[in-house]
């Protein structure tokens, strides 16, 4: 499959296309500058220099699947990040359906989006605008999935995850996070789902399978 990974640069971003290299897939990965370039390419991706702030659109081109693992993080440009950016990409990928374009949006958003005022402060100022950008993805004509991960950390991945609509509050490595992105890309029951994942004691493909019975949106 050819996928293309958006925020391939961050901490999920490039454990997905790793990842994803590594299965066999052909990865195209967006990035800004040629450290990054360097870095995902020693990972197996092909680099596609872009911003989501400016011109982005080349690292669709050809993709089966697009995947969505970009984030402001410290640099605090919710909206534009978080919110218009996928939102723009969302809309590119509606309008190239229509001639053939990827319809297979996967994003990583957060776990509290639904609830901000249980999750901690300093989420404060993002989740709104992620409530936002996750529903333009599920009311559009594409086939979606939003996943909601817990709190991340860089600890070695255990392939052992909790996953649902809700999920218990917790913490999931990175490495899991982008197992259950692929998951999800080789599960067609996940389209449509919304669910949150933690860490957990359930193998990841297992987990994601059982999402049908009933905890997407």
């Amino acid at each position: 499959m050819k996928l293309a990974v958006i925020g391939a640069a961050g901490g999920v971003g490039r454990r997905v296309a790793a990842q994803a290299a590594a299965a066999g897939h052909q990865v195209r990965a967006l990035v800004r500058t040629s450290e990054q370039a360097d870095m995902l390419a020693r990972h197996g991706a092909q680099p596609v220099h872009g911003d989501l702030t400016g011109d982005w659109t080349a690292v669709l081109d050809g993709a089966d699947a697009v995947v969505w693992a970009a984030g402001a993080g410290a640099s605090g440009h919710f909206q534009a990040i978080d919110g218009d950016a996928l939102i723009a990409v969302t809309d590119e990928l509606v309008r190239r359906r229509a001639s053939g374009g990827p319809a297979r949006l996967l994003v990583v958003s957060s776990m509290g989006v639904d609830c901000p005022e249980q999750m901690p402060p300093f989420l404060a100022a993002v989740l709104p605008v992620k409530a936002v950008s996750d529903a333009h993805v599920q009311a559009s004509s594409l086939d979606w999935t939003v996943i909601r991960p817990g709190g991340l950390t860089d600890a070695p991945g255990t392939g052992l995850v909790s996953a649902g609509m809700p999920a218990p509050r917790g913490m999931i490595a990175r490495d899991d996070v982008a197992a259950v992105v692929l998951a999800c890309l080789n599960d067609p029951s996940s389209v449509g789902q919304t669910f949150e994942v933690v860490a957990g004691d359930t193998p990841v493909a297992q987990a994601v399978a059982a999402l049908e019975e009933g905890s997407g949106e």
